[in-house]
């Protein structure tokens, strides 16, 4: 005959099964024999002379070791004192003061802060000059707003090109409004979604033409097609 080890009573159990329910839902153990994968955490410092809120947009300036661990060197958008335009980063759900260590999210779908304007889904988002918010431009899409608090939305990272219309043609070396075309069934139909690209050539865009738009250092380039 079998040894009984101990009883329950029809409370004990209820409170044991509530409470394995909730350790596994919590994501820290499965049914199953496999444990979820926990990704190693993205470290930064924070360079800038600022607090970086929760999902702050940052970008990266340069990398640092200390104790054997690598850490990526942030600042706010957009730091020009390096050759090349470095990746940017979304700041976890803490906020990070200056030269103090923050975690940023793995993504692809990242939490965000946008400005005050509303947007569609759809909509390509940017880092913001002197902000660590995100805007209307490129890197990202919009996904939706996030329940959690007003103006944190969620968006996920794409650098694919755009075609799009030179509204008022965009002159030599400067920049203007385009509007992006709205993909339809056979060809692409006349969109409302407009940007500000730049012309970085010296042949003026004429007004109306058609544009394919690619995001170079976080910035929409046109080059309109002949």
């Amino acid at each position: 005959m079998a040894q009984q080890i101990g009883a329950y009573t029809v409370k004990q159990a209820k409170r044991i099964w509530d409470a394995v329910q909730a350790f596994e839902r919590s994501g820290t153990a499965s049914k199953g024999l496999f444990q979820p994968y926990t990704p190693t955490p993205i470290y930064f410092v924070n360079k800038s002379t600022e607090t970086i809120p929760p999902y702050g947009c940052t970008q990266m300036i340069g990398a640092s070791e200390l104790d054997g661990t690598t850490y990526i060197e942030v600042d706010r958008p957009f730091d020009y004192t390096d050759s090349v335009m470095g990746p940017f980063l979304l700041n976890g759900p803490g906020e990070c003061l200056p030269d103090e260590i923050g975690t940023a999210q793995w993504g692809p779908v990242f939490r965000a802060r946008k400005d005050s304007s509303n947007y569609d889904t759809g909509t390509r988002m940017g880092p913001v000059a002197s902000s660590f918010d995100l805007a209307k431009g490129c890197l990202f899409t919009f996904i939706g707003n996030d329940d959690q608090e007003t103006d944190l939305i969620k968006v996920i990272a794409c650098e694919t090109p755009l075609l799009a219309i030179a509204t008022n043609g965009i002159g030599a070396n400067t920049s203007g409004t385009v509007t992006a075309k709205a993909p339809s069934s056979g060809n692409w139909a006349a969109g409302s979604v407009t940007y500000t690209a730049w012309n970085p050539t010296g042949v003026a865009i004429a007004s109306a033409a058609l544009c394919v738009l690619f995001p170079i250092d976080a910035k929409w380039v046109a080059l309109e097609l002949c």
